[in-house]
C-alpha cells in the first residue's frame, strides 16, 4: 500500500498548511490541513479494506499462428473496488491485457493474437486498487492461470504433391484388390482415389467405387526429426503433409521426437496437439518409414519413397504474392474457432 502522485501532492499541501498555522494562527489549520488528513486517512482505509476477488477466466479456442480470440476476465468479490487489471501475457500471445475498471460490476475483455506454435501460459492476473480520489494504491495479484496450445502453420500442397502422397498408400497397399462391387455416394474419409468421376460428373455428389472386400485402413507413417532450434519448422511440415493426407481418406500414423500419435480422417485435432508440443530430435523408426521430414539448420527436406524434395517445393504458390489472410490455417477441415470458449479457470488472489 502506498500514496499516489496525487496523495503526495495532498502531503505538500497538509505540510504546507501546518506551516501556514504556525506563522498565522490556527484558522490555516481547520482551513487546509485537516481536509488533507481525513482524505488521507480514508485513502488509506479504503484501500486496505479491499479484499482480492474471485477470478474467471474464458480463453478462445486452441489455434493456430495469426488467429485471434478474446479472452474475459469475470470476478466476484463482497465490495466492488476500482482498479487498473492487468492479466499477464507470454511473449507468444499478443494483446493489450490491461485495462481500468471497477472489479466486481462488469467483465473485462481484450484481444489476443497468436504468433508462434507451442503450450502458452495467460496469467496470473495482477491489481492496482485506489481509493475514490486515487490517492493512495494497492497492489496484489490472483494466482489463476490457463493454457492455451497454438499449432504450427500448416499450408496447402501443390496438386503433384498431393498425388504423390495418395500414390504412397496405393503402392504401400497389397497390389491384388478385391472385385469392384457397387458405387456409391462419397463419404467423408474415402479416398478421392476411388472417386468414379464420370459417374460424378453426371451428379451434383461425388460417387465412389467400393470393393467386395476393399481394405482402405492402410495408414502412411510419417517420420520427424529437427535439430535443435528446428522444432518449428519440423512441426510446419509434419503437420502440412499429415492433414493432406487425412484431407485425402488416408490414416496417418506420427513418429516424432515426443512420441508416436495415429489419426483417422476426421480426426485432425490429435495430430495438431501433439505437434504443438512437440520438441525437437529424432523419431525412433525400426524400419525405413514411406514419408520423412527433417529439419535442419539447411533447411527441411521430405522424402516420399524414393525422392527427396525441399519442404518448399511441395507447397503450393500463390500467383500474387499477397499472404492467405488465414495463413497458418488449412484450407479444409473443422474450423475450430467456431467452437465455443468454454475452457475457465477460478482462482482467489493474495495481497502483495
Amino acid at each position: 500500500m502506498r500514496l499516489t502522485r496525487r496523495g503526495w501532492a495532498v502531503v505538500v499541501v497538509g505540510v504546507f498548511g501546518t506551516a501556514m498555522a504556525a506563522l498565522f494562527g490556527a484558522r490555516s489549520l481547520n482551513a487546509v490541513v485537516f481536509p488533507c488528513v481525513v482524505a488521507l486517512v480514508a485513502a488509506l482505509v479504503q484501500v486496505r479494506g479491499v479484499e482480492p476477488p474471485t477470478v474467471e477466466r474464458a480463453l478462445p479456442a486452441d489455434g493456430f499462428p495469426g488467429d485471434a480470440g478474446t479472452v474475459t476476465l469475470r470476478f466476484e468479490t463482497d465490495a466492488p473496488f476500482t482498479a487498473t487489471v492487468h492479466d499477464a501475457l507470454p511473449p507468444s500471445v499478443e494483446g493489450d491485457a490491461r485495462s481500468r475498471t471497477t472489479v466486481g460490476n462488469e467483465a473485462v475483455s481484450y484481444e489476443v493474437t497468436y504468433r508462434s506454435r507451442g503450450l502458452h501460459t495467460i496469467g496470473p492476473v495482477s491489481f492496482v486498487a485506489s481509493d475514490v480520489l486515487g490517492l493512495a494504491t494497492r497492489r496484489f495479484s490472483v494466482g489463476v492461470t490457463d493454457d492455451v496450445l497454438v499449432y504450427p502453420s500448416v499450408h496447402d500442397l501443390t496438386g503433384r504433391a498431393r498425388r504423390d502422397l495418395v500414390a504412397l498408400q496405393h503402392t504401400a497397399e497389397s497390389p491384388d484388390r478385391d472385385e469392384f462391387d457397387r458405387l456409391r455416394e462419397y463419404v467423408r474419409g474415402d479416398s478421392l482415389r476411388d472417386v468414379h468421376w464420370k459417374s460424378s460428373a453426371k451428379r451434383e455428389d461425388l460417387i465412389v467405387k467400393e470393393f467386395s472386400a476393399d481394405d482402405r485402413s492402410q495408414t502412411l507413417t510419417v517420420a520427424l526429426s529437427a535439430d535443435r532450434g528446428r522444432a518449428d519448422e519440423m512441426a510446419e511440415a509434419g503437420g502440412t503433409i499429415a492433414l493432406a493426407l487425412l484431407h485425402a481418406g488416408i490414416p496417418v500414423t506420427l513418429l516424432t521426437p515426443g512420441g508416436t500419435v495415429s489419426a483417422a480422417p476426421g480426426d485432425r485435432e490429435r495430430l495438431l496437439e501433439h505437434l504443438a508440443r512437440v520438441g525437437h530430435g529424432r523419431a525412433e523408426t525400426e524400419e525405413e518409414p514411406p514419408i520423412e521430414v527433417r529439419a535442419t539448420r539447411g533447411g527441411t527436406r521430405v522424402r516420399l519413397g524414393g525422392t527427396e524434395l525441399p519442404f518448399d517445393r511441395l507447397v503450393a504458390r500463390r500467383a500474387d504474392a499477397e499472404s492467405r489472410s488465414d495463413r497458418g490455417r488449412p484450407a479444409t477441415g473443422d474450423d475450430r474457432r467456431d467452437r465455443p470458449t468454454d475452457r475457465r479457470r477460478r482462482g482467489r488472489g493474495v495481497a502483495a
